[in-house]
Parts: structure tokens; sequence; C-alpha cells
């Protein structure tokens, strides 16, 4: 790696690819980037400069722009995304060449992702004598972001229409992202460790009075990850993204909602310092007791910013209509049941939907508080 302070770069990571492959996988590079930009620094607790989106022309003839060089130069890593497109685009060869002008072999190593869209795609460009002499490594990795019953074809990002302001992230997508976000935060954070001097990005944790660079309509709800009914969580998700749908439409706004399958990992719990940037929280009942259920309640509590910190909810997976949770609330947490079948199906009980639905307008109170200082 550079000697480069990482505060130096103006990007996070350069992305090269073809605009026609994120014109015709609905737009996968974009909404990549896009999920790029919102969890490293939230996984980081820092303020990161984005990442640089760059399409490119048309045309597959002439030379990239100084402009763009520069940009490249200012990046502290570059993503490739590879489809048919892709192999078709002088320009972004001509990217890949400038990255490896100023970084040489160690570069594809330290720098760079490469992330295939396609699998044969990316067998056609390993093949091919100029990539072989621009690579220098026949064990370059390649990170596999295609279908497994589809290779040619990308996994897909979100599992509900993210066009009308949803954003649900699907579980295939997610699993692979979240294996990239943690080694480009580990790389960071290496970097980070050497400096000398302090960081432009300073972490959160130590430095409370510097905000994190959100989207300002974004809210953000964690649910647990809980290895065992993670099939349920598309499902139960869209029947959260319904409730909300519900809760804004009385009030006539439309704020973004966001969830996370992985949002809330409970054996890193210790180790994260606050989760400042939620919006509300929800733990599954899953095997635990109500002892256990409090005990973790008790710990991410404290993590939460008050005094109006995020709201907190339990969802219960039923097996059955006479499968009933030992508690109707754990330390004030209401327990909201959703009736479970094997296919991965899960719905909200008439019953309990009220219950979700005061949970979503306690997020909403949370959101406002957060984003108006001068109301608090």
């Amino acid at each position: 790696m550079s000697e480069r302070l990482f505060a130096s770069y103006r990007y996070s990571a350069f992305i090269s690819y073809a605009s026609d492959d994120d014109a015709a996988w609905n737009s996968f590079v974009s909404c990549f980037t896009d999920e790029l930009n919102l969890a490293l620094g939230s996984r980081l607790h820092m303020s990161l400069p984005q990442a640089h989106l760059s399409g490119d022309d048309p045309l597959t003839t002439g030379s990239i722009s100084d402009e763009l060089r520069k940009n490249i130069a200012d990046s502290f890593v570059m993503f490739v995304f590879v489809h048919d497109s892709y192999l078709l685009s002088g320009y972004c060869r001509q990217e890949l060449e400038h990255f490896a002008s100023l970084y040489g072999p160690a570069g594809f190593r330290d720098r760079l992702y490469l992330i295939a869209m396609s699998e044969p795609a990316m067998n056609r460009l390993m093949a091919r004598e100029d990539w072989k002499r621009l690579c220098p490594f026949s064990d370059q990795v390649w990170l596999k972001f295609f279908r497994d019953d589809r290779r040619d074809r990308p996994v897909e990002i979100y599992a509900s229409n993210a066009r009308n302001k949803r954003a649900v992230v699907a579980e295939a997508f997610w699993n692979r992202f979240v294996d990239v976000r943690e080694h480009l935060a580990d790389r960071i954070k290496a970097v980070l460790a050497t400096e000398q001097v302090a960081s432009a990005f300073p972490l959160a944790a130590a430095l409370r009075e510097v905000p994190l660079a959100e989207d300002a309509s974004l809210v953000r709800v964690y649910i647990e990850n809980n290895a065992e009914q993670n099939k349920y969580w598309n499902s139960m998700s869209r029947q959260i993204v319904e409730s909300w749908d519900r809760v804004v439409a009385v009030l006539k706004i439309e704020p973004r909602f966001y969830l996370r399958p992985t949002g809330l990992p409970m054996n890193e719990i210790d180790n994260r310092p606050m989760l400042d940037d939620a919006d509300g929280v929800v733990l599954l009942w899953g095997a635990k007791t109500p002892d256990s259920l409090a005990a973790q309640i008790r710990k991410v509590e404290p993590k939460l910013s008050g005094p109006n910190y995020a709201p907190g909810m339990i969802a219960y997976l039923m097996d059955g209509p006479n499968d009933l949770p030992a508690a109707t609330s754990v330390t004030n947490w209401n327990v909201v049941r959703f009736l479970a079948v094997p296919d991965g199906s899960a719905s909200v009980l008439l019953e309990d939907a009220p219950a979700l639905e005061v949970f979503l307008n306690n997020v909403l109170v949370r959101k406002r508080w957060r984003l108006n200082p001068s109301e608090r």
C-alpha cells in the first residue's frame, strides 16, 4: 500500500464499469455503490468519503480524460464490475491500465476488487491475452456476485420494489456483500492504525461531536441476525414495509425505509461501541427464554442514544396458530407475533398489527428527533 494518508483521498473507491451492464441489470452497479456508501462508514463508525461512480462513454475508442485519471488516483481502492458489456469497453480497459500504472502488481492484491456479475463473462475476460498481460496473478481473487442457478446473471440486490422508496436488501446479495465490506473495512482500519496524524474522517466513538454522514431521509431499522430464522427475513421485512407505508400514508409523507438482514448480529454486540444510526431495533425471540431476551435487551439499550433512544420490538415467529410466546412484552419491548410456514412466508397476526404500527410510529418520532437537533 502507498504511504499516502487515508484522509488525502477524495473517494473511498473508484467504480469502474460499463454503463450498459448497469442499465441491463436493474442498476446493479449503481445500487451496489449505494450500499457501499451506506454500509461502510457505519461499520467503521466513521464519516467516509463516498465512492466515485464513473460510467463509460457508449463509444469504445478514444482515451479517458485527465479528470478521470485524477479520480482514479484520488480513490483508495478500485472496484471493477464485469459482465458482457465490460468486455467491449475500451474505456474500462484504460481505467484499469491507469490503475495498474499507479499501483503496479501490488495494487492488484491490495487495492482491486473484481466483481463478477456473470461467470461466463469473467471466464472470457480471464482468457484474453490483454488481460493476462495486465493482471499479473493467475490466482487473482474474483468476488462472485452471479446467481447460483443462472450463472450469467447477477444476484438481485433488493428483495422488493426499490422504486417506490423501498429498499429491502436481499439475503443472497447481502451475504456476499458483507464479506466485501468487511475486507475493505479491515484495510481502512489497518491504514489508519499506521498513521501518525489524526484522520480527516475520525472515529465517531472517539469524537462524539462528529456526526455520521447520511441520507437525511433514510430510516434504519436493525433486525437481529438469526441463522435459524433467516429464511423468513424477506417475508417478515415485507410485512414491516407494508406497515410502514400505512403509517406514513396517514401522515402524507414518504421517508425512505431501509432494512438490513444482518444489521444486528448479537454475537458482535459487545464489540460495537454504539448504535447511533439506528432508528429502531428488532430482536427475534427464537428459542430464547424471557430471561435471555431481557439480557440481550440490557446489552442493546445502553448502545442507543438518548434521551429519545431508538424503540425496540421483539418478533415472535409462530410455528402454528397454537404456538404462543411466554410473554406479551419483555422489559417494555412489545412482542409482535408473525405466523411462519415452512416455505419461508411469515405474516403478522391481525391482532398484533396495531402493535407493529405503534413501533413504526415510534421509529418515525426517533428519526425526526435525530434530524432536528434544535427541537431536542
